[in-house]
C-alpha cells in the first residue's frame, strides 16, 4: 500500500510520544513492505491508498477533509485523553483556566461548528487508540462506533533491552539515582517530582528541555530544585547515552497528571529501571502490577512510591513483560490487521 501520514504542523518542533510514535510506526510498515510518506503539504491526497493521522488536534482537519472529499479511506491513531479536570490544576489564572475550559467543550461539543473532532471521528475509517481505556473515552465523549475501533499498542525499541549503564556513569559519575527524561512542561508534573526528591533528598536526574510555551514553568522548576537535582540538556532518542540512563538508574519517575502510556516509562523499564508512573491515563495496561503508581495530585504518595521502588531492588520481569508485548514490531503488526479492516 501507498500510506499518507499526517500530523500536526508544528509537532516535529516538540518532539514527544506522538511524533515517536508516528516515525517507529513509519519504520516497522516500511519494514513489512508498505510505502509510507509524511505530509509536506504538496502530495496529491487522491494518489494514495489510505491516510493515517496521528491525533485528532484542530490543526489536522484541513489534510482529512481533502481526504474524505477524495474519498481515500482514514485511520486516526487518536492519542487522546480527556485534560480539562488536570489542566485545570496546573493553569493558574482565571484566564487559562477558562480558555482550558473553552478548548474543551468545543472538542466534546461541537460548540458553534469551531471544531470538527466528532465528525472526523465519525467519519474515519478505523481508529486506533493506545488502550482498551482510551477505547472507552472515544466512545463515551464523541459516541465513536465500538466496530471501527481497533487499539494499537504503544511500542519501545528493544535495543533498550541491551543498555549498558557503564558509558552514563562514566561521563556524570551517576548511578542509582532517580530518573526523569522528557519535555520539561506543566502536564509532565515535573515540579512536583522535584518537590518530593527535594523532601527525600535523594539524587534526581532531569533529562530534558523546556517545551514551547513552558518557559516560566521550566524555571520555577530550576529555581526550587535542591542540591540533590542534577538537570542535563535533552539527549537524541537515538543516542547510546540515552540507553546507558535508563541502565543507570534505579527508578523512573514519570508523575504526569495523565499518560498514553508514556514511552520514556517503557524504554526505561526495557532497559531494567524500576517504574513510578501516573496512575491516570492508561499506565496500568501495559505495566499491570510491575510498576508503582502514583496520584499526581498527591506529593507524599510520590515520595513513598519513589522510596518503595529505590529500596526493593531491580525486578527483571518488567522488562520481560515488556519485551513481550509492546516491542515496535507489535504495534506495526497490529497497524496493519487494523487497516485490513477498511
Amino acid at each position: 500500500m501507498r500510506i499518507l501520514f499526517n500530523t500536526s504542523p508544528n509537532a516535529f518542533k516538540n518532539m514527544g510520544g506522538g511524533e515517536i510514535q508516528l516515525l517507529k510506526t513509519k519504520a516497522e510498515l516500511e519494514r513489512l513492505g508498505h510505502k509510507i510518506e509524511i505530509f509536506n503539504g504538496t502530495q496529491n491526497i487522491g494518489e494514495f491508498d489510505l491516510v493515517h493521522n496521528f491525533n485528532i488536534h484542530r490543526d489536522t482537519f484541513r489534510v482529512l477533509e481533502k481526504a474524505f472529499a477524495a474519498k481515500v479511506p482514514v485511520a486516526i491513531s487518536t492519542i487522546y485523553w480527556p485534560s480539562l479536570k488536570y489542566s485545570l490544576k496546573w493553569n493558574k489564572g482565571i484566564g487559562r483556566k477558562a480558555k482550558a475550559i473553552a478548548v474543551e467543550l468545543i472538542n466534546r461539543l461541537d460548540v458553534f461548528g469551531f471544531s470538527s473532532v466528532k465528525k472526523t471521528i465519525s467519519q474515519a475509517s478505523v481508529l486506533l487508540p493506545n488502550s482498551e481505556a482510551e477505547k472507552k473515552v472515544l466512545v463515551k465523549q464523541f459516541r465513536a462506533k465500538t466496530e471501527k475501533i481497533f487499539p494499537v499498542c504503544n511500542g519501545v525499541d528493544a535495543r533498550f533491552a541491551n543498555a549498558n549503564k557503564k558509558e552514563f556513569e562514566k561521563k556524570f559519575g551517576l548511578k542509582d539515582f532517580v530518573l526523569y527524561t522528557g519535555r520539561i512542561e506543566e502536564r509532565k508534573n515535573v515540579l512536583a517530582l522535584i518537590r518530593a526528591m527535594n523532601k527525600l533528598n535523594e539524587k534526581l536526574v532531569i533529562i530534558g528541555d523546556a517545551k514551547q510555551g513552558s518557559e516560566k514553568y521550566y524555571n520555577q522548576c530550576r529555581a526550587e530544585a535542591g542540591e540533590n537535582i542534577v538537570f542535563l540538556k535533552s539527549i537524541p532518542h537515538d543516542s547510546k547515552l540515552l540507553e546507558s540512563a535508563y541502565a543507570a538508574c534505579g527508578v523512573f519517575a514519570l508523575p504526569s497528571w495523565y499518560e498514553t502510556p508514556g514511552l520514556a516509562a517503557l524504554e526505561a523499564g526495557l532497559a531494567g529501571a524500576n517504574i513510578v508512573v501516573t496512575r491516570e491515563g492508561c499506565t496500568k495496561e501495559y505495566f499491570g502490577w510491575l510498576a508503582s503508581f502514583v496520584n499526581p495530585a498527591d506529593k507524599r504518595d510520590i515520595e513513598e512510591k519513589i522510596t518503595y521502588e529505590l529500596k526493593k531492588g531491580k525486578d527483571p520481569r518488567l522488562r520481560k513483560h515488556i519485551m513481550k508485548n509492546f516491542l515496535w514490531e507489535n504495534t506495526g503488526r497490529q497497524t496493519l490487521e487494523a487497516y485490513k479492516k477498511i
